[in-house]
């Protein structure tokens, strides 16, 4: 099979996914088709390419919703995990703590900032010297 029956144009794709080549476009722009690659004025797309989900429907919102709900079980695993680690050295996570955690692992902030908070926190409740971070 040649290489251009591994391939399609936005009008292509169009017809095989039920949309408008305008929509194909968009969502080439966007960077949301798979392997879509800017050919001159031309978008080319791998015939494999699956159409992707509508950002603007209610199964793609649910896509979102599942995906959230998945990445916050993740982050209290993560923090579970944390957690364990530390209570075994007699030091378990504060509530403070976990909400620290919870910045740094969502990117809020980054872990090098939570860092220098702890020192700076630290450092005012003891007599402990000149910390550099």
């Amino acid at each position: 099979m040649g290489i251009e029956h591994e391939l399609m144009t936005t009008n292509e794709a169009a017809e095989i996914w039920g949309i408008t080549t305008r929509r194909v476009q968009i969502l080439c722009e966007k960077g949301q088709v798979n392997g879509a690659v800017m050919m001159g004025r031309t978008w080319i797309i791998p015939r494999s390419t699956v159409k992707p989900i509508d950002g603007r429907t209610k199964a793609a919102k649910k896509q979102n919703d599942s995906i959230k709900y998945a990445f916050a079980l993740d982050t209290e695993r993560v923090i579970g995990m944390v957690n364990g680690t530390m209570a075994m050295e007699n030091m378990p996570l504060t509530d403070e703590d976990r909400g620290r955690l919870r910045t740094v692992i969502n990117g809020e902030v980054t872990a090098d900032e939570m860092v220098r908070q702890l020192v700076v926190k630290h450092r005012r409740n003891s007599d402990a010297g000149f910390i550099r971070v």
